[in-house]
């Protein structure tokens, strides 16, 4: 899976994503995705050539801050 920072992807709810930072932790890749009518945001991981919203509160807490900082390093 080839996604980029400022990518626009569409998801299975048939809505626009803006991928504004990715990071790879733990041998897996995390984007950060804003969705462009609703602006709701979104973090994920590729798993197997599909991206999957990450529910672990830990995690996302933990690596939220890497994906900020990545998003002002573009």
């Amino acid at each position: 899976m080839n996604i980029d920072i400022q990518d626009v992807i569409t998801l299975d709810d048939h809505n626009d994503y803006v991928v504004v930072s990715k990071i790879v932790y733990q041998g897996k890749t995390y984007y950060l995705l804003v969705d462009m009518l609703h602006s709701h945001t979104m973090l994920c991981y590729e798993d197997q050539e599909e991206l999957v919203e990450s529910k672990d509160k830990d995690l996302n807490t933990k690596l939220l801050p890497y994906l900020v900082k990545n998003r002002y390093e573009i």
